[in-house]
């Protein structure tokens, strides 16, 4: 590959339309390096803004990254040629209000998307390659050790998303929680939960997910079709949980967490960011009983070390997840199959061709 060169890429031109097209490569400038892409997940978040149409085309998407350095700008001296990285796509600033309050996803840097294959930056790792700015680079590159696969690496960045959820949800040892939902999010805050020390319920209304939850540490698999809360409550000595973290969007999912949380608990959201995305509460129950609720959106800069680690010591269980891999010329049927939910669909890997 030569500057000036083509590659595939998956560019979405609008609302449900993903094309494989050439597209030239992107060239690193100083402090930029251009890696080649191994492995990149398919984000549910990425799959909602194709879907709806939720950002101006075009654009290349695709942030779960785990490549090899192609090129290396003028002035770039922590990684070589032929290194391999996990990529992270926002870094903040450090030192706005925001990062001042460790509320990083907030930061006006931080809303930068420092990946690119071009286009506007969108993440970018849905092509060959994709180059990583300076900031990222220097603050959000990970090298990969000997011995880890790219598609476990490119679960670096989704992992990070929910150990900062599980620890703006205040999970700690001893504790009783719930996870409803077992999708592949879903079961990365039930590892979490568990490797904080808690007990771990989960629900989802899919049988297969429930097995692979019972396979990879859950305490209890419970039918989302059936009464829950009553379950959870005869297995808490009547309390309910202490704290409840929704991985699943709607009404069903929301009224379940907030029955079953005890007193004096908390209910996590996870991840809602598509406008329109609702549930209704009951003010009254929910003052009268003190349950809160907390969100939690995007990576913390305080987690990624440690959120690679569990990843890449294996403490965190992720090859499991992965249900396909398609090749990259295969975008638009990997993009159909990550959106609807089945029996048989977990995470979905696009994956560099042989």
């Amino acid at each position: 590959m030569s500057p000036g060169g083509e590659m595939l890429a998956a560019v979405y031109r609008g609302p449900a339309d993903l094309r494989v097209e050439r597209i030239p490569v992107p060239v690193p400038g100083a402090g930029e390096i251009l890696v080649r892409v191994d492995a990149c997940g398919v984000c549910g978040t990425d799959v909602k803004k194709i879907q709806k149409g939720l950002l101006r085309a075009p654009r290349v998407f695709g942030h779960e990254i785990a490549g090899t350095v192609a090129r290396v700008g003028a002035r770039v001296t922590r990684f070589r040629e032929g290194d391999r990285v996990a990529l992270h796509h926002h870094v903040p600033c450090g030192d706005c209000f925001y990062c001042r309050l460790g509320v990083y996803a907030q930061c006006a840097g931080y809303k930068r998307n420092g990946t690119s294959a071009g286009f506007e930056a969108a993440g970018g790792g849905f092509a060959e390659f994709v180059r990583a700015s300076d900031w990222i680079v220097e603050r959000g590159a990970i090298p990969i050790p000997d011995g880890v696969g790219p598609d476990e690496a490119a679960f670096v960045e989704p992992l990070n998303t929910c150990l900062k959820a599980v620890q703006r949800a205040g999970v700690e040892r001893g504790q009783t929680v719930l996870v409803v939902g077992q999708g592949p999010i879903g079961v990365l805050l039930m590892q979490l939960a568990r490797w904080s020390g808690a007990r771990v319920l989960v629900s989802d209304t899919i049988p297969e997910r429930l097995s692979l939850s019972r396979e990879l540490g859950a305490d209890v698999a419970l039918d989302a079709s059936g009464d829950v809360a009553s379950e959870v409550r005869g297995l808490t000595e009547g309390r309910g949980v202490d704290r409840a973290l929704v991985a699943a969007l709607g009404q069903a999912p929301m009224d379940q967490a907030i029955a079953a949380v005890r007193p004096g608990g908390r209910v996590l959201v996870f991840a809602a960011t598509s406008p329109g995305e609702r549930a209704e509460v009951d003010f009254g129950a929910l003052c009268a009983a003190e349950k809160e609720i907390v969100t939690s959106y995007s990576a913390s800069v305080d987690v990624q070390d440690l959120a690679a680690r569990l990843i890449f010591q294996r403490e965190i269980r992720v090859r499991e997840l992965i249900s396909h891999r398609f090749f990259l010329e295969e975008a638009p049927e990997a993009f159909l199959t990550a959106s609807r939910p089945a029996p048989d669909v977990m995470k979905v890997m696009l994956q560099r061709g042989g």
